[in-house]
């Protein structure tokens, strides 16, 4: 009993230990600060989403120029790779199989084949997308956030959480030319949600002029974003709504402000990679 009870103990002492709670707007000022300081970056990209109640899993490996903004990817299993480059097409993205079709094509990066049910698109790759994301929800909601230094898979991270008990759904009538991508800028909720959720809602590109749909009160009912207290990048995110969990992604293998080919963001030389 005396073994029992110092080991639980010390557990108890330690996870008080390795929970410091710290200021949630010294945490923002410390993340955009390390953002500022990266050129480019590449890293490794996990994600496991919820799609129409099914979960689907994949791998990633992203390569991401800040200013011009421009990303490379590849789908780590299959081989195929991305390209968006806004200043080329702001649309579309270049997908670059390595097997059949044998073409390389453009296609809309938020249309059916290229982003279908996908809760983001390449164009929302690198780390200001959802860095405006949980900066959004804290600025609306300040007082359900909670920003902790944490110890996780044996390296120090900063954990911004907030859990609402208020998520609701609240009918909104579309205003002419909205779809579901402009609905969830406008009220700052997940536009994937607006997909499950509604019926009559299958896509994120359709206009649905004078429809009447279920929109969330927040981006989930539970948000979790941890970064590196080294870098500052986020290491996971993980949302959940009333089904429970929404999304998880998981980043890893970060490199920074790498020498890069100045053609690297190419046609031509990712097409030559494989």
């Amino acid at each position: 009993m005396r073994i029992t009870l110092s080991v639980a103990f010390f557990l108890a002492l330690f996870t008080a230990s390795a929970q410091e709670k710290c200021s949630c707007d010294s945490t923002f000022n410390f993340i955009y600060k390390k953002w500022a300081e990266v050129k480019n970056m590449s890293y490794h990209s996990y994600k496991n989403e919820r799609k129409l109640d099914v979960y689907e899993e994949a791998n990633f490996d992203f390569v991401v120029q800040r200013n011009p903004f421009k990303v490379a990817g590849v789908m780590t299993e299959k081989r195929h790779r991305l390209l968006y480059d806004p200043s080329q097409n702001k649309n579309e993205a270049l997908y670059i199989p390595s097997g059949f079709p044998y073409t390389n094509i453009w296609l809309d990066v938020h249309g059916k084949v290229f982003r279908g049910l996908n809760h983001y698109t390449i164009s929302n790759a690198g780390c200001e997308f959802i860095f405006g994301i949980i900066r959004d929800q804290y600025e609306r909601i300040p007082a359900d956030f909670v920003c902790q230094k944490i110890t996780r898979k044996g390296q120090e991270e900063i954990e911004i959480s907030a859990q609402t008990k208020s998520f609701h759904f609240t009918d909104y009538k579309v205003q002419k030319g909205e779809s579901a991508l402009d609905i969830a800028k406008k009220f700052s909720v997940m536009a994937y949600v607006l997909i499950e959720y509604n019926d009559n809602v299958d896509n994120y590109t359709d206009k649905l002029d004078g429809k009447v749909i279920k929109v969330p009160s927040h981006y989930g009912s539970k948000v979790k974003l941890c970064v590196s207290a080294k870098h500052g990048m986020a290491t996971l995110i993980q949302v959940e709504d009333e089904k429970g969990l929404l999304e998880t992604y998981e980043y890893t293998n970060y490199k920074f402000n790498l020498k890069l080919p100045e053609n690297y963001f190419t046609e031509d030389y990712l097409d030559s990679l494989d």
